[in-house]
């Protein structure tokens, strides 16, 4: 377990490994990501581990082609999400590196500054309902060469054995559906 040093975890950001299930494959896991304003897709490649690899050849995967891969359609009800930042060889560099982020996993913000940032720009609506925000939290998934950051109230997974661009399509069509 990381130690935390003087982390005051009432009030201080940091963040929470949680179990994700399915797992991202941890080489390429090629994550895209969908939108619209008030849904966020996150799409990935499961891993799948070869029980006869013997590290003597790697597996190319092309998310332009028709090949059908194991993959997890992640749907969170949510509008605003970051996708990029950096890459695992960076990671360290992160403001939250020694405050329980570690690679390849999936975690809860805790005391989220950007939950609080986007709260203090909502008071201002005459409708703040402060309860609104209890309910949403910040998940963040560190893939190999993406950070996905999500605020969210929810989420569902799926999997499919499809290709890119045919999960790419329904989300599309889930996107534009009543």
């Amino acid at each position: 377990m990381r130690h935390y040093g003087e982390l005051n975890q009432n009030t201080d950001e940091f963040a929470r490994v949680i179990q994700w299930t399915p797992k991202w494959d941890a080489g390429a896991p090629m994550p895209q990501v969908f939108s619209n304003g008030y849904k966020v897709y996150l799409i990935y490649l499961i891993s799948t581990p070869d029980p006869k690899w013997d590290g003597s050849y790697i597996t190319m995967v092309d998310n332009t082609s028709e090949t059908t891969y194991p993959l997890a359609l992640v749907e969170f009800s949510a509008s605003t999400f970051r996708f990029g930042i950096a890459n695992d060889e960076v990671f360290c560099g992160l403001p939250l590196w020694n405050k329980g982020l570690l690679s390849y996993e999936a975690h809860i913000i805790e005391n989220s500054n950007w939950v609080s940032e986007l709260k203090n720009i909502h008071k201002i609506h005459p409708h703040y309902n402060e309860k609104r925000w209890k309910e949403k939290k910040h998940y963040a998934f560190l893939f190999h060469d993406e950070i996905f950051e999500v605020i969210a109230t929810d989420y569902k997974v799926e999997t499919f054995y499809s290709s890119f661009g045919h999960l790419a399509l329904e989300v599309a069509k889930r996107m534009n559906e009543d």
